[in-house]
């Protein structure tokens, strides 16, 4: 089974070329484009990876990290911040 990330990244030629890269090596991608909803779609499906852009709208990316370690269901996602 294919490792899944998500990526919250608000500006769709980056988030393209991240796509396109990660699933070449067989991951599977989920993307976002505001905070709000990325951090939604983290506490749904818990994903492997979570990639953050810092600057995002309605929720920045160190915000939505916050929040995804101070709670115990998402507190084991790995995350990376694109910057």
């Amino acid at each position: 089974m294919p490792h899944t990330i998500l990526l919250v990244e608000d500006e769709s030629a980056i988030a393209e070329i991240v796509i396109y890269n990660l699933q070449k090596e067989g991951y599977t991608v989920i993307w976002e484009s505001n905070g709000i909803k990325g951090l939604l779609r983290a506490q749904s499906i818990i994903p492997d990876l979570c990639i953050l852009d810092v600057m995002l709208p309605e929720l920045d990316g160190l915000q939505i990290c916050r929040v995804l370690k101070s709670e115990p269901k998402t507190k084991p996602i790995l995350i990376m911040m694109l910057t």
